[in-house]
């Protein structure tokens, strides 16, 4: 313990070089990313990205309302399905393929067999994209080759060669084998013997084979001249500069990997692209550097994209890169919580030694007048100190609304965790006999009702809080939480949309939404309120 007669000197020296000390902490482990400047135009962009999904749905909604204009002939009909095809391709697979069989129907009403063969072979390639290989294969059935037209056999041979080529690189660490697979080369080479150089489709091919033939600089100079020509908002743009980017990373230049990456990225954003592979890239390539925030971000914006899409093959992607993202997201989180508690300790320790020195200059006051001059220069210095000590405060009060936020964080990792779970569950159901997956989904659930009550330990009682007394919902013996407890924990979670509910959960929207409107219907205050209401749980712990 510190002498009453310590020197004040030296007991200014001991409490700066704590200070400095708390500084050192705070400035601890805070670097930036050499790619902080490109990424902070994609963030800008990503705020406003609600805007650019506006516009497009807009741009839609004028397009089909020519639909419904006098006169409308089954062709014209045909043609305006094709253009909202081409809006919705990259945009809602499910709609997508919705105009496509419009197309079907109504070349089957003028008995135009060609353009039926032209709604199919989109429909092979929209199939092969998103993942859905069987349901592919079963429409290249139904093509008759023979009666194709010079244009129907470009589009048959690029439907092809990509079907064939995606499903042998899926099925590739498994036991299944590709019929034809070996018949790529040559389906690549009928396109480029019968396109022009300029088309897109002979373009983008040329690129693929340079770069699988680890032809880095040959693929660079011919995609750069490619760039070069096309309009920076179109979607061969996006294309094009995703690949510049995988060239540079093959080529070990990552800075400009990542900038590549980000312009295709902007791209997507500006066009409302929902199938997109630039955002995730550029999470993944960010998981080993200081900025595991922003990766953690960009992958949960990622699947959102992927969820809005509803391509399989997108999301599986997605949620395989999840756990190792959410992993480095963690390990960093852990590591500003040791420095958050090693400053509040040093915090602690100036305190102590302030309350010490208070006391200090008590005893020399009380040993009279001989030291009133030495008194009022400590009461002085206690005055500073004092000050110091208000700024602690302040500090401590920040790292309190530094906790809360980890509360929130956690919330967010819960969400992430059952779309990964759920993710997870839809590959399983193909693999698993009946019995076997439903034991995983009672598992999934009963994971999903620990976690959540662990952060909200009290959310059945303060949900019944919310109801009127008749309309309390009891949990059945061996459980944690009913189907209605959960939709609404998910709610609570910030998950609101009831299709994503309902994807989680594995129920349909209408169940869902028959349920939140009869819970609704027994809140004990105002029913518009009651979804607020339950969010609030838990907020003031």
């Amino acid at each position: 313990m510190l002498d009453a007669t310590m020197p004040m000197k030296q007991t200014t020296y001991f409490l700066n070089a704590l200070l400095a000390a708390v500084l050192s902490c705070s400035c601890a482990g805070v670097s930036e990313s050499p790619y902080s400047a490109v990424l902070e135009r994609l963030d800008a962009e990503l705020e406003n990205a609600a805007d650019f999904v506006h516009v497009k749905e807009q741009k839609i909604s004028t397009v089909e309302n020519l639909l419904n204009s006098r006169g409308v002939t089954p062709l014209q009909q045909y043609h305006i399905y094709g253009q909202l095809y081409d809006e919705y391709v990259a945009f809602q697979f499910d709609k997508a393929k919705e105009m496509l069989e419009h197309q079907e129907r109504l070349a089957d009403e003028m008995n135009d067999r060609s353009l039926k063969d032209d709604a199919l072979l989109e429909k092979a390639m929209l199939y092969t994209t998103a993942g859905f290989y069987l349901e592919a294969s079963h429409v290249f059935e139904q093509l008759d080759t023979t009666a194709f037209d010079a244009g129907q056999k470009i589009a048959w041979y690029d439907a092809r060669q990509k079907f064939l080529r995606d499903y042998d690189e899926y099925v590739r660490t498994s036991s299944v084998s590709v019929p034809d697979a070996g018949k790529v080369p040559w389906y690549q080479e009928q396109i480029l013997q019968n396109t022009p150089e300029h088309s897109s489709v002979n373009r983008h091919l040329r690129i693929m084979r340079l770069f699988a033939a680890e032809e880095y600089g040959q693929a660079e100079r011919e995609n750069m001249r490619i760039i070069g020509v096309l309009d920076h908002n179109s979607r061969d743009y996006a294309v094009a500069t995703y690949w510049q980017g995988c060239i540079c990373e093959e080529s070990g230049r990552r800075d400009e990997a990542i900038r590549w990456w980000t312009e295709s990225a902007v791209c997507d954003i500006h066009g409302a692209i929902k199938d997109n592979a630039s955002l995730c890239t550029i999470a993944i390539k960010l998981t080993d550097t200081d900025e595991t925030g922003r990766a953690f971000r960009y992958i949960r914006s990622s699947l959102d994209d992927a969820l809005f899409y509803n391509a399989k093959l997108r999301k599986v992607q997605i949620a395989s890169t999840l756990p190792w993202i959410q992993e480095t997201y963690s390990q960093k989180m852990l590591k500003q919580s040791t420095e958050r508690t090693m400053m509040l300790v040093i915090a602690s320790v100036i305190a102590a030694l302030m309350a010490l020195f208070g006391v200090m200059a008590v005893r020399l006051y009380m040993k009279g007048h001989r030291y009133v001059s030495d008194i009022e220069v400590k009461n002085r210095q206690i005055v500073e100190y004092c000050s110091t000590i208000e700024e602690t405060e302040k500090n401590l009060r920040l790292n309190n609304m530094a906790l809360v936020e980890a509360n929130a964080a956690k919330e967010e990792y819960l969400g992430l965790f059952l779309s990964m779970s759920s993710g997870y569950l839809d590959k399983l159901k193909k693999a698993l006999p009946r019995d076997a997956y439903e034991a995983e989904l009672k598992t999934f659930y009963k994971t999903f009702d620990t976690s959540f009550l662990q952060l909200y330990p009290t959310f059945v009682e303060d949900f019944n809080s919310l109801l009127k007394p008749e309309a309390h919902i009891s949990v059945r013996e061996g459980d944690l939480l009913s189907t209605e407890l959960r939709i609404f924990a998910l709610i609570k979670l910030g998950i609101t949309q009831s299709s994503h509910i309902a994807s989680l959960l594995r129920y349909s929207v209408n169940t869902i939404y028959n349920y939140r409107a009869q819970i609704k219907n027994s809140a004990l205050a105002n029913r518009e309120d009651f979804e607020s209401d339950v969010r609030k749980i838990g907020s003031k712990q």
